[in-house]
């Protein structure tokens, strides 16, 4: 656009300096309006970047307290196994116990 304006300004008997300065009074004047029509779109950016950096953070303490659960239930089980033998064990013993007593007594 510029090499384009400024000959369409040479063509008109414009001075090449006159002509110059025109050309950077509109450059300036598009990257001014370019710049205040892109900063909304900036604003928008970084609130969403901000956003995601939260939800990123809620996604890792979702991930490390279900991690906690999982090790949690995973170690009730393993109490369970254990309260679930040795309860197994009593019975067997208390039924070898009543077996032998009723013998001893016949």
């Amino acid at each position: 656009m510029q090499v384009t304006l400024f000959r369409a300004l040479r063509s008109v008997n414009i001075d090449d300096e006159i002509a110059q300065k025109a050309v950077e009074a509109v450059e300036e004047h598009i990257e001014m309006a370019v710049g205040q029509a892109v900063k909304p779109l900036e604003n928008k950016i970084d609130t969403l970047l901000i956003q995601i950096a939260a939800l990123s953070t809620k996604i890792d303490t979702v991930g490390t307290g279900t991690q906690t659960a999982i090790s949690n239930i995973s170690g009730e089980m393993k109490s369970v196994k254990w309260v679930s033998v040795g309860t197994t064990g009593f019975i067997a013993l208390f039924g070898a116990a009543a077996t032998l007593a009723a013998k001893m007594i016949l």
